[in-house]
């Protein structure tokens, strides 16, 4: 598209054409006409393509095949996140949805499965075991030109996620779980595993406060000699 007269009004309409397409990689915009700029409302379009964070479903829907755009200056005129999601379609296209969902979702609402009974359950879980990479997962940074995580999240930090949507899950169906034996094992195992990992939480925190105050005499000590 070289040379074409593309400004916010072409970006919102090319942005919006990226939703759903899962054959385009490469698009190039260089050389925009008679020096014609895109600001960062031309922008909104492309980051609503290629993560839509107005649901965990329309997270999951967005763009993630296309990995590479220029215009004028290259990246460097792309917004940062454009850029992260970019990098993200391009090196991890497998785990770029679940990716998405776990940056743009701390908190998944589970209310929009729940007329799927316990049977769901399950494959919630499944969903969590196969976004775990998730959590280790790393892309090149433009900006310092070095390699970052993904998702900079703790393996605790995670699992408590994944608990807490669980858990949040069966106790939005009390009348069917109430019916099912299985169904108040699940809860039990829930509330115990969570309580297990607030506590945990809990010991590190306060272990960490201890070093810090053990660090802070330290240096006071020095400073005194």
């Amino acid at each position: 598209l070289q040379g074409i007269p593309i400004e916010d009004d072409g970006m919102e309409v090319l942005g919006q054409g990226l939703v759903g397409n899962q054959s385009l990689r490469s698009l190039g915009l260089e050389e925009l006409d008679n020096g014609m700029t895109v600001t960062s409302a031309g922008w909104v379009a492309f980051s609503t393509a290629l993560c839509d964070t107005s649901s965990v479903n329309s997270t999951y829907l967005s763009n993630h095949t296309i990995h590479h755009i220029c215009i004028e200056d290259d990246e460097e005129t792309i917004p940062r996140d454009i850029s992260l999601y970019l990098q993200l379609n391009k090196e991890h296209p497998q785990y770029a949805a679940r990716c998405k969902i776990l940056m743009k979702h701390p908190h998944l609402d589970m209310t929009p499965f729940l007329h799927w009974g316990l049977k769901f359950l399950p494959l919630a879980v499944a969903w969590f075991e196969r976004a775990k990479p998730c959590t280790t997962l790393t892309i090149y940074d433009e900006d310092s030109d070095l390699r970052r995580l993904v998702l900079d999240e703790s393996d605790e930090a995670f699992e408590s996620r994944e608990l807490t949507a669980m858990y949040e899950f069966v106790r939005g169906m009390p009348m069917e779980v109430m019916k099912s034996r299985s169904g108040l094992a699940v809860a039990a195992a829930y509330d115990k595993k969570i309580s297990r990992i607030e506590e945990e939480n809990k010991i590190a925190l306060e272990r960490r406060d201890r070093k810090i105050e053990q660090l802070e005499e330290e240096i006071m000590r020095l400073r005194g000699l």
